[in-house]
């Protein structure tokens, strides 16, 4: 904190003491029983009360006149010094009230060895009518006493004094920090020594990690799972070299239930080394960020992306096969071209529905008609057979896009693309399962191996359908031609009204 200064008054300019018999304050707290000491901005001593001299142990003359630190000498360096510093920086700086709750400080005679008391004190500015400072008014408590006696000792001395009051308005902040710190938005946590042990952690940080218990626990106890992910290796480095570390969606899993599997969360944080006044590294503040839905939320537009172009690249190859399949078995360009723009639409129209699940049977029978209707139309050797069977509805959307990217690959690669290649779509109800199972088999196309690695259209098919028991998808490369099977959760019956 930088500290303003203030020039020092020649000794003929300088204030008499305004708490004597004649000065100014007399009457109103110069004889007051508590202890009393007024300040120059210059931290030239003013002025003090009966009480005050008794406290110090000294007489008005030793140190009235006199800079604060020049009466009552203390190292620079010791703490004594930086806590009475620090308080009446804080008063010069911001001009508002300060406490010091605890505070040891030697005083004594000049020329003798100071004995060391401890004190609590506040600090008020006084301000003139152009709303300068004019003074600063230190009220002081010697609680040397409190140290060694009973509990219920010098109560009415402690309430007197005002100290009672000093320990609640610090109290009051610390409770005051303590709340802002639990309620950060962000998670936060304090941990200590080369064990990492929790010393704090906010309410956002422990529903984090499920609730666990934290507190005096080392990081690798409290939260196993992250031992083996690399995390206590990082802190075991920023303890090591005192370097801060920086993560940007940082991939974890953590156990946020006890009863659950451990989850995937994406995290923004920093470890940053604290130091104690030496320098020394005693510990580490962790902070951060729980970006999952951000980050998910970007991953799902980068598919969509990628699945807005797959669908561009697979309409395009199947106005292809319209056109060349048509005008391979067209009679004359004229109903060639009427059958090719009729196809087209049909395709323009299906195309949409799929991709914004516009398709609204639930229906299985419905469905694999609603997609697999150009195809038969175009190329007959497609043949379908199974029962009605009602579905959910967002299994429903997921069976339409993978019988659509199943049909729109035989058109291009498997059984769709050469004249004796041909397909069937069966399926059929399990009822002891509660499912019902669709079966895939091309055959007649060409000679069909293992892809060397998984396209966008593969994970597509394996991931169309939501992640809930009894929908599965296997998929088969067999060397006579691609097979698929298919399972769905029949749609569970609707509550009686």
């Amino acid at each position: 904190m930088d500290r303003p200064e203030y020039r020092v008054p020649a000794t003929e300019d300088r204030d008499p003491d305004i708490f004597s018999a004649d000065g100014r304050l007399h009457g109103l707290i110069g004889v007051a029983p508590n202890a009393y000491m007024m300040l120059r901005p210059d931290l030239v001593i003013v002025g003090c009360n009966d009480a005050y001299m008794a406290a110090v142990g000294r007489t008005r003359d030793t140190f009235v006149g006199h800079p604060l630190f020049e009466a009552f000498p203390a190292d620079p360096h010791s703490e004594s010094y930086r806590l009475l510093r620090h308080s009446i920086d804080r008063v010069l700086h911001t001009l508002e009230t300060d406490h010091i709750a605890f505070i040891p400080y030697a005083v004594g005679e000049p020329g003798e060895v100071p004995t060391m008391r401890y004190w609590s004190a506040t600090h008020v500015p006084i301000l003139g009518k152009d709303g300068a400072l004019r003074y600063i008014l230190q009220h002081t408590a010697d609680i040397t006493a409190l140290l060694n006696a009973p509990a219920d000792a010098n109560r009415g001395a402690i309430l007197e004094a005002g100290i009672l009051m000093r320990a609640n308005q610090v109290q009051a902040e610390i409770e005051r920090l303590r709340d802002l710190f639990d309620q950060s938005p962000g998670f936060v946590a304090i941990l200590h020594g080369q064990r990492h042990v929790f010393e704090i952690a906010n309410t956002a940080y422990r529903q984090l990690v499920g609730d666990r218990p934290l507190l005096g626990q080392p990081v690798g106890e409290a939260l196993p799972e992250v031992v083996a992910q690399g995390f206590i290796d990082l802190l075991d480095q920023v303890y090591r070299t005192g370097e801060p570390y920086i993560g940007r969606g940082v991939s974890v899993m953590l156990k946020v239930a006890p009863d659950l599997p451990e989850e995937e969360r994406f995290l923004d944080f920093a470890y940053q080394p604290l130091r104690d006044a030496d320098g020394a590294i005693q510990g580490i503040f962790v902070q951060g960020v729980d970006v999952t839905e951000q980050a998910r939320t970007e991953m799902r537009m980068a598919t969509i992306m990628r699945e807005s172009v797959h669908r561009i690249k697979n309409t395009l190859a199947m106005a292809q096969a319209v056109v060349s399949a048509t005008l391979r078995n067209a009679q004359d360009l004229p109903s060639a071209r009427r059958d090719i723009l009729a196809r087209l639409s049909v395709l323009a129209v299906t195309q949409p529905a799929l991709i914004e699940g516009r398709l609204a049977p639930s229906d299985v029978a419905l469905i694999a008609m609603a997609v697999m209707k150009l195809h038969i139309d175009l190329f007959g050797r497609v043949t379908m057979e199974g029962p009605s069977a009602e579905i959910e509805p967002a299994a429903a959307q997921g069976l339409a896009l993978i019988l659509h990217e199943l049909a729109t690959n035989a058109v291009k690669y498997g059984a769709l693309s050469r004249d004796d290649g041909a397909l069937s779509l069966t399926w059929s109800v399990i009822t002891t399962e509660n499912r019902v199972e669709l079966l895939w088999h091309e055959s007649g196309g060409p000679a069909v191996r293992q892809p060397d690695r998984k396209g966008f259209g593969t994970t597509l098919i394996e991931r169309a359908l939501p992640r809930t028991r009894g929908n599965r998808v296997d998929l088969f490369f067999a060397p006579a031609g691609v097979q698929c099977r298919i399972s769905l959760a029949l749609r569970a019956p609707a509550d009686p009204e």
